[in-house]
């Protein structure tokens, strides 16, 4: 564990999330910090973690990796916690306490739902800074895990990119979510448009980016931001991003998006896709063909053909 369950333990969750009493036991809460830890190490991996665990044991190695590694664990495992405290569990059964002094109000749920939300993001955004402190590192744990060859081998290589080509708040943890969807969009649909030469577009690094590069990597980007509102649940997107979306599409910031309105913009995003590949199509041939529509007139040509 990456926490000091023998002494500070509870002081360092009060110090990680900012809102967690520090006199609470530390047994309450070590069970959700198992389970936040299995659930990080699915994206950055077992490596990851056992290096921070290495590094949290000797006080002298890199104290920023076990730092941004705990902090997402401090968060998921608090929230995790706070909702099961909302009731009681006792032996005669779950009970909802109420205070009869007038000093404290119970939350409403709108309140609780609320709380939940900015939680979450927190959270979301503690995962992005862990993913893009390895990225920016090189850490060869990180490096030699499956999900980050995957992604070198696409057109789109990190959330910072992507966020480039479609806003997504330039989330590490959503990119990782994405990539499946990058893959299956530049596997199925731009490289076939591309044809021959597609290796050397993948390997472009030159700045600026070639109008191809460009057009391919929105392609991309729009599919595969299309794919995942059809297939994943809308909780697993950054708020950010639905809201601006919706809000730039009629709705507004607070409105609940339907099925149906997520159906729509995830048309329009492949409407838009379409449109980028074939602006890529011009882009690999030169620009647009041009076509003599009227022949040339030559004065000594005194007829004509019917």
């Amino acid at each position: 564990m990456i926490f000091n369950k023998e002494n500070r333990g509870a002081q360092e969750l009060r110090e990680l999330t900012g809102n967690y009493y520090a006199n609470n036991k530390f047994d309450k809460i070590a069970g959700e910090i198992d389970l936040a830890a299995e659930e990080l190490a699915t994206l950055v991996g077992d490596d990851v973690m056992n290096l921070a665990e290495k590094f949290y044991a000797d006080p002298g190695e890199d104290a920023e990796l076990v730092r941004k590694v705990q902090r997402p664990i401090a968060i998921l495992a608090t929230l995790r916690m706070y909702r099961k405290n909302d009731l009681s569990h006792e032996d005669d059964g779950r009970k909802f306490k109420i205070s009869t002094d007038g000093s404290e109000k119970l939350p409403w749920e709108w309140q609780l739902d609320r709380d939940d939300a900015l939680h979450l993001e927190e959270y979301y955004r503690a995962v992005d800074a862990l993913i893009r402190y390895l990225n920016k590192e090189e850490l060869k744990e990180w490096t030699e895990t499956a999900s980050y060859k995957l992604s070198q081998t696409l057109i789109i290589r990190n959330g910072e990119a992507f966020d480039s080509y479609f806003p997504i708040e330039r989330s590490e943890r959503m990119y990782l979510m994405l990539v499946p969807f990058i893959r299956e969009a530049q596997m199925l649909t731009v490289k076939r448009a591309y044809g021959s030469g597609w290796d050397d577009l993948l390997r472009e690094k030159d700045v600026p980016e070639t109008d191809a590069h460009f057009a391919a990597c929105k392609a991309v980007a729009l599919l595969a931001m299309s794919m995942a509102l059809r297939r994943l649940s809308l909780s697993a997107i950054p708020g950010g991003v639905i809201r601006r979306f919706m809000t730039e599409n009629g709705m507004g910031e607070s409105e609940p998006a339907s099925l149906k309105d997520v159906e729509r913009v995830a048309g329009w995003m492949a409407d838009d896709a379409t449109t980028w590949v074939n602006e890529m199509k011009l882009a690999r041939d030169g620009g647009p063909a041009e076509y003599e529509l009227l022949p040339k007139n030559d004065r000594r040509n005194k007829y004509c053909r019917l």
